[in-house]
């Protein structure tokens, strides 16, 4: 089983085992498209992402099948309760990244014996995840110099350049040229 969090109450320690996560891909698509009468076809106006749905199958385990099951499935009520806004996720097997989501759906259990095996959707509303910040600092001693700035993100990102002058002179120029590659 994957060991995971939610706003950073482990689910093993409600006796939730998390069998998998389905994670899309990427988001579905809302795509902007106008038909005009006359013309055929549409003019496209291009898209963006939507919500991204994830769904956690797990199981949920007890020591006996009254008590315990009824006191474990309590407490993955009050985990995931929609009022609560959103959660943050981590995943063992998914370093690094932060999923924040609410529950969104329906939460039906399918009870075998002591467990009980259920599926929860997580919407979430950006549908990226968030992941530490990494910075590269560099300092130019030395000008004209090119330096090609990276993003480490699964998602393009714009860039934030802060030029500070230490020095006693002042700059009487400075360019900044922009060039990347569409795909």
């Amino acid at each position: 089983m994957i060991d995971a969090t939610a706003n950073g109450v482990s689910f093993r320690s409600i006796g939730l085992g998390l069998i998998k996560h389905n994670i899309p891909v990427l988001p579905p698509t809302r795509d902007y498209n106008v038909q005009l009468a006359g013309r055929d076809g549409e003019i496209d106006f291009g898209s963006d992402y939507g919500p991204r749905v994830i769904n956690l199958e797990c199981v949920v385990m007890a020591e006996d099948t009254t008590l315990d099951y009824h006191r474990r499935v309590a407490q993955v009520a009050a985990l995931f309760n929609a009022k609560r806004g959103d959660i943050a996720f981590t995943f063992d097997d998914l370093p690094d990244r932060t999923y924040h989501g609410r529950y969104a759906g329906t939460m039906d259990i399918e009870k075998l014996l002591f467990d009980g095996m259920v599926t929860i959707p997580v919407k979430m509303h950006d549908p990226f995840p968030r992941a530490p910040e990494r910075i590269k600092e560099l300092t130019i001693t030395e000008s004209p110099r090119t330096i090609p700035v990276e993003s480490d993100s699964d998602v393009g990102a714009q860039p934030v350049i802060v030029l500070t002058n230490i020095g006693t002179n002042t700059i009487r120029g400075l360019t900044f040229k922009n060039e990347y590659i569409r795909e």
